[in-house]
This record gives structure tokens, sequence and C-alpha cells, in this order.
């Protein structure tokens, strides 16, 4: 009961933070410009980047919270543990902030390439995106805490509350006070620092109660230090991978150019938003089968995982797929936005569908405590990959960033996934490619592909809209769910509970 109330609670907070991010960048970009917004964008890169910094320690913590629940470890070691951590994440927050302020001059002269944006009003935006990195670096610490705590409700309650403070609050203020990108940025500060306190209390509250005062301790570091290592490593090559792409773009193109990508990347990231609750869920869940030795509840919730996620994330990514043009115009109102951003969002979500089904085999790994895999894995990538960007960007611009998205991606879905399997789950291969992915892909592929054809050859003035586009996602969500066993026996059971009731 608890994991299906904490994905029910992740998916709310996901889909509405994500929601409500995408519903409000025309808002954004009516108020600021798409120049201005580009500066979004590159914060955005910025906040990526800086996760190369993270050391491990925000999943380090989440792995060892959940073990240490299994173990019943003493609420004296716990809590100094977490204390430890986030004397490390702090004082890594403020030397990030301090390093940004320092050479926002540099950044705003040499790096972002405004055309119409003066020079100082880039420099200002620049140094408070060093005060929010600040603020905003120790919340994923604290969410990594309560996702191992699995304190997930909590988790999402603040964080819905915060970020839609943080995001629409935003607009009142650019729509009463100035419109600028300097009054942007203040408020996202302002915003992050209360939402960072809070995170902080809530964490605190719900670990194990003590009477003595946590200290700093290098012995839960030594501990940790080979999970944590593992995982800075899978970082950096990661971030090279994900994020190189927008680095070389951000320093290539035009500021508006560099925005019409970065918007493409907006909209693909509704698909997280459906997908991750589900694997911040079931990760806890791996962890503790795996502590336990538990193979046979392994295995059984794995599939499970690896079920709901494709079952999630197939209509969402075809629906995106097929009708990518008629949602960005509905989104943007912008014929212009629209033209510049289909083509990238199409391969951008092929590359977020194959990645989202990558991620619960991930998962396993790091239930099993094994990071050097995906660090090799992610590094021979990079070395293959990264020439490509700088070639692929040189010849189709915008495009090839996506092309290297999606390379990556599907690079790993055919060499990893088999030898994952055959290490951990030896066995359970094939299971995961036709009953986990293959089955749940063909129904609403068939689905959405007739109706595209019937609504665009068959239905007379036809035009898409919000209350169609809809009512066409949720028909074809429903359909793909009626197709997971888990689904229909969910259904089962509950018809008949209400008959049960009926009767009494």
């Amino acid at each position: 009961m608890k994991l299906s109330v904490n994905i029910i609670a992740n998916l709310i907070g996901r889909v509405w933070i994500a929601g409500i991010g995408i519903v409000l960048v025309p808002f954004y970009i009516k108020f600021l410009g798409i120049e201005s917004y580009g500066l979004v964008g590159f914060y955005t890169t910025l906040v990526a980047t800086m996760g190369l910094l993270d050391l491990g320690l925000s999943i380090a913590l989440n792995r060892e919270l959940t073990k240490a629940t299994v173990e019943q470890q003493s609420p004296e070691k716990i809590r100094s543990l977490v204390f430890t951590i986030e004397c490390i994440y702090w004082l890594i927050g403020i030397l990030m902030a301090g390093g940004i302020i320092f050479l926002a001059p540099v950044i705003a002269t040499n790096w972002v390439k405004a055309e119409k944006l003066p020079l100082d009003t880039v420099k200002q935006a620049v140094i408070v995106m060093g005060i929010v990195v600040a603020f905003q670096w120790p919340i994923s610490l604290y969410n990594g805490g309560l996702t191992g705590l699995e304190r997930q409700v909590t988790d999402n309650v603040i964080t819905v509350v915060m970020v839609t403070l943080r995001s629409a609050g935003v607009i009142l203020l650019l729509w009463l006070v100035a419109p600028t990108i300097q009054v942007f940025f203040i408020w996202q500060a302002i915003i992050s620092f209360v939402y960072v306190l809070v995170m902080r209390f809530a964490l605190w509250h719900y670990l194990p109660k003590s009477k003595t005062w946590p200290s700093f301790s290098r012995l839960q570091l030594k501990q940790i230090w080979r999970f944590a290592a593992g995982m800075t490593g899978i970082s950096l090559v990661s971030f090279i991978l994900m994020q190189a792409d927008k680095i070389v773009l951000s320093k290539i193109l035009p500021l508006s150019e560099f925005a019409y990508y970065m918007l493409a990347f907006t909209v693909c990231s509704g698909i997280g938003m459906f997908v991750t609750p589900i694997n911040i869920a079931f990760f806890p869940r791996l962890t503790t089968y795996v502590a336990a030795k538990n193979q046979t509840e392994l295995i059984a919730t794995y599939h499970k995982a690896c079920r709901m996620v494709s079952t999630v994330v197939f209509p969402i990514g075809l629906v995106l797929i097929f009708f990518a043009h008629d949602i960005l115009l509905i989104w943007t109102k912008n014929a212009v936005t629209t033209s510049h951003t289909t083509l990238m969002v199409q391969i951008l979500v092929v590359g977020y569908v194959i990645n989202s089904l990558l991620v619960i085999p991930y998962f396993l790994l790091l239930a099993h405590g094994e990071t050097k895999f995906t660090f090799y894995q992610n590094l021979i990538s990079a070395i293959i990959l990264v020439p490509l960007l700088f070639w692929w960007v040189h010849l189709y611009g915008a495009i090839g960033g996506t092309l290297v998205w999606l390379s990556v991606n599907t690079g790993c879905l055919i060499v990893s996934i088999p030898l994952i399997h055959k290490r951990f789950l030896k066995g359970e291969l094939w299971a995961w490619y036709i009953k986990d992915n293959l089955v749940p892909l063909l129904p609403p592929l068939i689905i959405i592909a007739a109706l595209k054809v019937v609504l665009y050859n068959y239905v007379d003035h036809f035009k898409m809209n919000v209350i169609i586009l809809f009512l066409l996602s949720f028909f074809v969500l429903a359909s793909s769910l009626l197709f997971m066993p888990e689904f229909r026996g969910l259904l089962k059971v509950n018809r008949v509970r209400i008959k049960k009731m009926l009767h009494e």
C-alpha cells in the first residue's frame, strides 16, 4: 500500500511541477522576450553542470537511509551520516555560488551571445543565478533523504507548494513590478531560500530521534565513499553525454536559437513527469529486496516497475511524436516557434522514451551498489559520441544536438541492457524486451497511428484543440493501461470491493 501511495504522490507532484512549468513558458516568453528566456535556459544548463559536484552524495544518502531502516541502525549513526553529508553539500553550494558570481562578467561577455540585451543586464542576471544556485543546490540532498525514508508524500507536498510559488508567483511580479530578467531571478532566489529551509526541517523531523547532537563523522564517509565516488564518475560522464550539447549550443548559437532548443527540451520533459514518480518509488523497494537477499521479490518487483514505466511512457511519447506540430502550435500560439521546434521535439521524444526504459535497470544496478558498469558504459559512449556532437552541430545546427541525445540512448538500449540482465537477472532479458516493453508498445502505436490517419484524412476541416488533445491522450493512455496485468488486477479488486459495499 505504501508503494502505491508513494507512486501516486510522486505522480501528482511531478505532473504538477512539469505541468506548471510547461504552461507558464509562453507567459515567460511574453513578459521577458525570447532572448531573456534564453538566459533562463542557460540557468537550467548551468544547474545541470553544477550537478557534477553532487559527488554522488544525494543518491548515496537515499540508498543508505533505506539500508539503515532495513538493518535497524542506531539513530545516532543515521543522524551523524545525514549531518556529515549535509555539511559537505552546503560547503559545495557556497563555493559554487561564489564562483558563478566571480565569473559573471566573463560569462556575460564571452559565453552568452546576447544580441539585444544590454551587457550589464546579462551580468546582473548571472550574479543572481549564483545566489539561486547556493539555495537551490542542497534541495536535492534533502529530497534524496526523504525518498530514502519513504516520506515521499511530504516531499511532494512541499515541492508542489514551493515550485508553484516560484514559478507562478514570478508571473505576478513580472506583470505588476517589472518584466525584467533581474526580477525573475531575484524571486527565484527568495523562494529557493524558503524552500531549502522547509526541506531541511522536514528531513530532520522524520529522522530517528536521539538525545545526542549529530557530529561530523569521517568513518561514515569512509563507509559510503566507494559508492559515492562511483556515482560521481557516472555523473561526470553522464554530464558529458547529456549536457555537453547544451553547453556547446549556448556558445555557438545565438541566444534566440538556443532558446528554441531549450524550448524543445521543455516539451519533452513532460514525459519525465509521468515516469519519474514510478522510478523514485521503486528504487527504495529494489534496495530493500537486495539488502534482504530476496531474489524472488526482487525479480517480480523489477518487472512490475518496468511494465509500469513502459505502459505510461509509450502512449505519452507516441502522442508527442505524432502530434508534435499541433501541440506546439496550441501551446505557443506562434507559427514561427512551432516551425523551429517541431522536428527537434520529435527526435528528442524518441530519445526520452528510450531513456525512460533504461532507468529501472539502472536503479537495479544502484540497488546492488554497482556503479562501475554505468561509468564505463557512459565513458565509452562519450569517447565515441562527443566528437560527433561538434560534427553534427556544425552540419545540422540545433538538430545535431538532438541526434546526439537519441544516439546515446539507442546505444545503451542495444548494448547495455543484455549485459545488465546477464549479470544480475540471468534469464530475464527476453521477458524485459517482450513482456515489459514490446507488449505495452503495440496497443498505443496501433491506436495512435489509426487516429492520425482518420482525423487528418477522413474528417473534414479537422483542427486540433486542447479538449480534443486531452481526450485523445486520455483514451490512448487508458487503452494502454488495460493491457497491463497489474492494472487489470487492481480494477478487479476494486470492483469486488464495490460490490461488497453495495451488498452491505
